[in-house]
């Protein structure tokens, strides 16, 4: 086994008001790259050195590729992340000589590595090899101090980066990445407070972050201010608050401004909730800003938060700024009547498209999809700070595949429209098209407003998917405290194209919860094989007072979850054949007008829809959805018209009930974000794992089939059929994990309504 050359010392903060160590002389910061993982058999071929100082000025700097030889396999995998080239390898210096620089550059100085101990076991490798005397050094490992003294997502160099504001790159070349973490350890020292290091002889403590002064706050406030245990169990409902609460709680009082990745039923409400509460009590003439997801769940908090804070959907808000603009008579528009197609068409020219190229796709689209496609690019566009309408505005047309001459002409024709409909749309004059909330929103954030007064604060909740208009306003908010909350695991809106808020804010201090209040432990694991795949460090933590099983498709169940509208349609009636009441939380109208189109196909008329406006007949859709990629949706209506016949369906659609009457609920995934029921079970029509036919998805396509499962899976809250979500091996191994037979006999058959 290699020397490891570096001795690995543990940084903190210095006792007393004595400078640290680490601000009386420069630290050199190192990384390599190696041609693999495996120090015993891979080799270093690139390695870089930068000195800096505590406040992260870069002193000297030193970089070489290095040859260790002909015989050294270089990866094709690590080419493919560091892009060193075997020649550029080859026509290296000589593994010695670059060494003996190296060891030179250093000097006496303690060096920083992100991750130190893969450096010093390849360079002590290296080192050993050429039977020099190996260099002494001392040196800090920039992740384990992040670990002890950073709240974050996770500690990868480049989150880091990101989360301090810091001006580098995680290049995957030494010399970037040396840089980047130089800076990185900088940033610990100024702005943490960690100049010290515990002595070599010291008791090892393993890092904690019981205590939320383990954040880094650049609030300027060090004083947390005592808070009376009653008053906070009053403002958390009447409970305890958790270790985490704790922490949010006291952090928010520090003054920080707060991410909180709070996953699937951890009690994110009541811990906002709780910070208000006890702020009104505090500062009572201090004021918040609750900015919701929707107007339901606005209206809900308007009940349940002190009079200091006003809950509020990001439109009304804009409805109550935009007044006294110059924007203010646009808003006599919003109750403005709706004109005919006819009518809009003509305000805007609109014509139908007959297309040049001949080959890969329809020769005709008509005048009135058209005229949607134009509104569509509108409405894309205003969900976007974009300046200008332009092609990456256009959506998808199906039937016209994305880098052909019809996208290409359709593209052409639609962005002239667009742009005539948003100027009509902005003309207080002109009410052929309707000024919509969307519009309205788009407008004022073009403005960049300032809301609130110095000093109050905001909250934005699910933050995840927050529409890039509101995430512009939040940002611009500087003199404000934040607190953005949501679940990055659950951000399954992006098609929308809303974005991660909770990402990339500087400064901000990463907090979590993980305690569910909504499920018991198998779900919870359920749940967690999902967060390994999405790759975060957090786990969910089961309720134990919730004795949560896994069922079979046999036993009854009061939801079912779909990844489509079509598979809900499909267990609508299926589960209306069966004799049970059921409702539907999907998009009806689509369905709906998908029984229209099918019906105008079927006679040889072109739909009316703009998502089927593309086909002419039947047989066309039929073929369509049998070859493209990515219409199983659509696949899964027409088989249903194939098998029923449009009258069926649209029957069915008819027979829908209320929710609280239902029996059994058919919902879509993205519908019921944010609801919960007792017993649920995945459509066994949904599966992510690709087949050994099945091309495996893009992985940003299957990261976002991962984040849609886990909102799915955590919709239960005591019985849970997985479907195909979860392996069956999977399945078995949870149940014996919490001695549960994987057949639960006797199941209290399905109440009326739906159980929440």
């Amino acid at each position: 086994m290699a020397n490891r050359i570096i001795t690995a010392r543990t940084v903190r903060k210095p006792e007393g008001n004595v400078p640290g160590v680490l601000t009386l002389s420069p630290f050199v910061a190192i990384d390599v790259e190696t041609s693999g993982v495996n120090s015993a058999t891979d080799r270093v071929i690139e390695v870089a050195a930068v000195k800096m100082n505590h406040r992260g000025e870069v002193l000297d700097s030193f970089t070489s590729l290095m040859n260790p030889g002909y015989d050294v396999p270089l990866n094709p995998y690590t080419q493919r992340v560091h892009g060193i080239s075997p020649n550029m390898v080859w026509s290296a210096p000589p593994t010695e000589q670059v060494l003996a620089a190296l060891t030179k550059f250093v000097g006496s100085c303690g060096v920083v590595a992100h991750n130190l101990s893969f450096e010093s076991r390849f360079l002590g490798a290296e080192y050993e090899r050429l039977s020099a005397p190996a260099p002494s050094w001392q040196g800090i490992c920039t992740l384990a101090a992040a670990r002890a003294h950073l709240i974050a997502p996770n500690y990868k160099l480049e989150t880091l980066l990101k989360l301090l504001d810091l001006p580098a790159v995680n290049s995957h070349r030494s010399h970037e990445d040396a840089r980047a973490c130089g800076l990185l350890m900088a940033a610990m020292i100024e702005r943490a407070g960690v100049s010290d290091l515990v002595p070599l002889n010291a008791p090892t403590i393993s890092p904690t972050r019981s205590a939320p002064t383990a954040a880094i706050d650049l609030t300027g406030r060090d004083e947390t201010q005592v808070i009376d245990q009653n008053a906070v169990r009053t403002a958390m409902g009447g409970f305890d608050p958790t270790t985490e609460q704790t922490r949010i709680l006291d952090a928010f009082n520090s003054g920080a401004e707060l991410v909180i990745c709070a996953l699937a039923g951890t009690g994110k409400t009541s811990t906002l909730k709780g910070i208000a509460r006890l702020e009104a009590q505090r500062h009572p003439r201090r004021h918040g800003l609750y900015l919701a997801f929707n107007r339901s769940v606005a209206n809900e908090a308007k009940s349940q938060f002190p009079d200091q804070v006003q809950a509020s959907t990001a439109h009304a808000l804009a409805l109550r700024h935009l007044r006294s603009t110059a924007y203010g008579p646009l808003l006599a528009k919003l109750n403005g009547g709706r004109a005919t197609f006819r009518e809009i068409a003509t305000a805007i020219d609109s014509r139908s498209i007959y297309f040049a190229s001949r080959g890969d796709g329809p020769a005709l689209l008509a005048q009135y999809p058209v005229t949607r496609l134009a509104l569509a690019t509108v409405e894309r566009f205003c969900t976007t700070m974009d300046e200008q309408i332009g092609p990456e505005h256009v959506p998808a047309q199906a039937g016209i595949e994305d880098g052909t001459n019809h996208r290409a002409e359709l593209v052409e024709h639609i962005v002239p429209l667009a742009r005539r409909a948003w100027a009509a749309i902005c003309s207080p004059h002109t009410w052929t098209i309707k000024f919509t909330p969307t519009h309205m929103l788009k407008l004022w954030a073009d403005m960049h407003p300032t809301i609130g007064r110095e000093g109050d604060y905001l909250m934005l909740d699910e933050a995840q998917d927050a529409n890039p208009l509101i995430d512009s306003i939040v940002r611009d908010q500087t003199h404000l405290q934040r607190v953005r909350v949501g679940d990055q695991n659950q951000a399954i809106y992006g098609f929308t194209g809303a974005i991660d808020a909770m990402s990339n804010v500087a400064g901000a201090t990463y907090l979590s919860l993980t305690q569910s209040w909504r499920f018991g432990a198998a779900v919870a694991d359920v749940a967690n094989i999902y967060l390994r795949k999405l790759g975060t460090t957090l786990r969910v933590v089961g309720n134990d007072r919730i004795d949560s099983r896994l069922i079979t498709d046999a036993d009854p169940v009061d939801a079912v979850l779909c990844r489509t509208n079509g598979a809900a349609l499909r267990e609508l009636m299926a589960a209306q054949h069966a004799g049970k009441k059921t409702a539907l939380i999907g998009d009806t109208l689509a369905a709906t007008r998908f029984c229209e189109s099918a019906e105008l196909l079927k006679a040889g008329q072109s739909p009316r829809d703009a998502d089927l406006a593309a086909f002419t007949t039947w047989g066309e859709l039929q073929d369509y959805v049998e070859h493209a990629p990515g219409a199983s949706d659509l696949k899964t209506l027409v088989e249903l018209v194939d098998t029923y016949g449009v009258d069926d369906v649209r029957s069915a659609m008819g027979a829908v009930v209320s929710p609280g009457r239902a029996e059994m609920i058919a919902a879509t995934c993205h519908k019921t974000k944010g609801l919960e029921f007792d017993r649920v079970r995945i459509s066994y029509d949904w599966e992510i794992e690709a087949t050994q036919d099945e091309k495996p998805m893009d992985p940003e396509t299957l990261r976002d089939e991962q984040m849609l499962a886990y909102v799915g899976l955590t919709r239960a809250k005591r019985h849970l059929d997985p479907g195909l979500l979860v392996t069956s091996r999977a399945v078995e191994q949870i149940n014996a994990a919490h001695g549960h037979d994987p057949l639960i006999p006797g199941l209290t058959p399905p109440q009326d309504g739906m159980l929440l």
